[in-house]
């Protein structure tokens, strides 16, 4: 049986006028206002509630938790409403964690045969048939790589960061205005460092209420949202100028994305990788027992050809990271493609890793109009 529309809001209504939402004026409007958004298919996400029922009037530069504490509050509300006066509710309705949209289920009902059933007649034959489905669904569900277990079988959240750029609103070269980047400000406190120096730009500029991404951002989306799914398994995607230290730390993190944007996963690359540093403009391999110290330069002064690091080290709290960096979009898609394709993974574990669980390795990819058309492994580091 499905619900029909008015069926869905008749529950919504039973909980909104219940004791337990009575005195929870927030929770009771954000619960109508989460049913609205799913009857008409709205796509939910933090920035469009924090705007459209909070009624701010943009997205804060800085890290605003109020959507996820507020969701967060209406999930124990509405477990508090079904442990007590909801509980013999037939019908229900959730908020699946990670997501913002209301999902109604039917409540498996005890039959009478399972209240004179006897179980420790039983046991033996459930035992059975929980081998039978375990056996099962070990040869159906398929292995992920070692490279890429952690990310597919923990129980903690996955986030895609994608590189984007920050922007200021001004005049252009073309009398106009619009939008313009500058590789010196990566973010809203810089922008406004430059005002400090420049007090006669204060008029002119304005910090852009929107960033950008290239086109490497939906291709390596493309890449990682297939091999995942093929494992079953989600992330969500997020921007690395909207986002704080803190979500990064929610769970594992893949970072792809440029280098000169100012994002924070060259911090944590620097501070986790025993060999490595990056900055800007090059990579410095220095005190490893066997290769000597090696400085690239990343500028070739070619756009169709360029370096790319990949590295998975240890994260924050028991986490980790995989970052995809390049200047262009050649570098981190074609990477992308390399470590979520069978074959290359596999032959990359068997060559470079051996006993290591964490690596950096060096790409050097070409392409054409931003398309790679050639990946050469020109070093990987394990540690």
């Amino acid at each position: 049986m499905r619900l029909s529309d008015e069926q869905k809001q008749e529950i919504t209504t039973k909980i909104r006028n219940s004791k337990t939402f009575k005195n929870a004026p927030t929770s009771n409007a954000l619960l109508q206002y989460l049913l609205d958004a799913t009857l008409k298919k709205t796509p939910l996400k933090e920035s469009v509630i924090e705007i459209d029922f909070f009624g701010s009037k943009e997205v804060s530069d800085r890290n605003n938790p109020r959507v996820r504490v507020n969701v967060y509050n209406l999930r124990k509300k509405i477990t508090s409403y079904y442990e007590n006066e909801g509980k013999d509710d037939i019908w229900q309705l959730t908020i699946d964690k990670g997501q913002y949209q209301i999902r109604f289920f039917r409540k498996q009902l005890k039959s009478q045969f399972t209240k004179h059933f006897s179980w420790s007649k039983a046991i033996p034959y459930a035992a059975l048939v929980m081998a039978i489905l375990a056996l099962i669904i070990t040869n159906s569900t398929p292995k992920p790589p070692r490279i890429w277990k952690s990310f597919i079988t923990t129980k903690k959240p996955t986030n895609l960061i994608i590189g984007d750029h920050f922007g200021a609103m001004g005049k252009t070269v073309t009398g106009g205005i619009g939008w313009t980047r500058d590789f010196e400000l990566n973010n809203v406190n810089e922008f406004y460092d430059l005002l400090e120096v420049n007090p006669d730009l204060k008029n002119a500029l304005k910090p852009a209420n929107y960033t950008y991404t290239t086109r490497m951002a939906s291709l390596a989306t493309q890449q990682f949202e297939r091999f995942f799914q093929h494992y079953n398994k989600d992330f969500d995607i997020r921007f690395s100028t909207l986002t704080s230290i803190s979500e990064i730390k929610e769970g594992n993190a893949i970072y792809a994305g440029p280098i000169k944007n100012g994002n924070q996963f060259t911090h944590f690359f620097n501070e986790s990788n025993p060999y490595f540093k990056v900055s800007r403009n090059e990579l410095t391999l220095s005190n490893h027992p066997k290769i000597k110290d090696t400085i690239i330069h990343f500028n070739i002064g070619e756009v169709d050809e360029e370096y790319a690091i990949v590295s998975k080290y240890q994260g924050i709290d028991n986490t980790e990271h995989f970052v995809f960096f390049s200047e262009h979009d050649i570098g981190v898609s074609a990477t992308a493609e390399y470590f979520t394709n069978k074959d290359s993974i596999q032959s990359f574990i068997k060559t470079y890793l051996n006993n290591k669980k964490y690596f950096t390795a060096l790409f050097k990819v070409k392409g054409q109009h931003r398309t790679n058309t050639d990946i050469k492994l020109e070093m990987a580091v394990g540690f």
